[in-house]
């Protein structure tokens, strides 16, 4: 859901490594599952478990845009530090992760579909149906992690799908967070009534793709962000689609990243369905394994809900608290990224949510 909740975000989340296919397809097909994902202000002393989100640095009385929040800040004397300790900083972003996005496609040209998204740019797609397929009443959408490997994304998803024996229905869709200009005529021929000439949306900055952030390009993707285009890729598939049913979009690691702050700022999935056009159908979002999440208000679990120790699957915190000025978070605890700080309507006439 999309709402504002106090306790964060309302949708529930699957934090899940190796069985997040197996979950995605089990959820496609019917079962029901929830599972909740808690964390907390970056501490010091829990590096092994806590991402240091160093988010954008805006004064606390100040409000911008979901864009300028992303650019805003300088991120070269600023770093993440992975679960495993590992220093990685904006400045990096580019380098850490080698893409793998390739255009054309190497070896899922057959299944390369590119989605109108105006008349001069387009998003690329893997999708295991042709469009117009009824066979499809289930669709999977994946999203990859940092090294924009879609098209391994793509083909595990299709051999869990078939492995399952679902293959006959399901739909798996994966999109491509292009890092470099690639035009319609290269990724899919110019196939599904898109000008050869077209062009995908690119990002170079993978945190910018993460968190919504506008294109690189200004000539064709002016104002087009990265929710934008997972908007786009979750009404194409109702509209291709016609006999779909129900709808999953998952993501893992900073696909995760990037669904879970889409789900927030999408009126997709309000309500546990799908808004394009009346349809609503049933959405499920699935984050598996963040190395962030978004607060949707200024309170974090309290120290006590962050012990050493694996609690189990069936643990969970009930005790909130807001940071004080004695806490272990910076002053940047809830702008966004960690939280949704400066992006209320109200506190500037470019600061909104994009559900109002």
């Amino acid at each position: 859901s999309s709402h504002l909740h106090p306790r964060g975000p309302s949708f529930h989340i699957a934090a899940m490594r190796s069985n997040t296919m197996l979950m995605s397809l089990l959820v496609a097909a019917g079962a029901a599952f929830a599972f909740a994902a808690e964390g907390s202000c970056a501490n010091p002393s829990h590096r092994q478990h806590h991402v240091l989100l160093q988010s954008w640095h805006s004064q606390s009385s100040s409000a911008t845009s979901l864009n300028e929040a992303i650019a805003d800040h300088s991120y070269q004397d600023r770093t993440l530090v992975s679960n495993e300790g590992m220093s990685v900083s904006e400045q990096q972003d580019t380098q850490t992760f080698a893409s793998l996005f390739w255009c054309p496609p190497r070896w899922q040209r057959h299944s390369a579909h590119a989605i109108p998204l105006s008349d001069s740019s387009y998003a690329p797609v893997f999708a295991s149906f042709p469009p117009g397929a009824t066979a499809v009443t289930s669709a999977i959408v994946v999203i990859h992690g940092a090294s924009r490997e879609a098209e391994g994304y793509f083909g595990g998803m299709v051999d869990m799908v078939r492995q399952q024996k679902k293959d006959k229905h399901t739909l798996v869709v994966a999109p491509a967070a292009a890092d470099k200009p690639c035009s319609a005529a290269n990724w899919s021929h110019g196939a599904d009534g898109v000008p050869d000439d077209a062009q995908a949306p690119h990002w170079t900055s993978l945190r910018r793709w993460m968190y919504g952030g506008d294109a690189d390009s200004k000539e064709h993707h002016a104002g087009l962000s990265s929710f934008d285009v997972m908007d786009s890729v979750v009404a194409w598939i109702q509209v291709k689609y016609p006999n779909l049913q129900r709808l999953v979009v998952t993501g893992h690691s900073a696909g995760a990243q990037h669904v879970l702050r889409w789900a927030v700022m999408s009126p997709e999935g309000a309500d546990g369905v799908t808004r394009y056009r009346g349809h609503h159908l049933p959405l499920t979002i699935i984050v598996s394994s963040p190395s962030s999440v978004i607060y949707l208000s200024e309170e974090r679990p309290a120290s006590t809900c962050r012990p050493e120790e694996d609690q189990g699957p069936h643990w969970s915190c009930s005790e909130f608290s807001t940071p004080g000025p004695d806490s272990n978070c910076d002053s940047n605890w809830d702008t966004y990224g960690a939280g949704i700080g400066g992006l209320y309507e109200g506190a500037s006439k470019e600061g909104k949510i994009r559900y109002e």
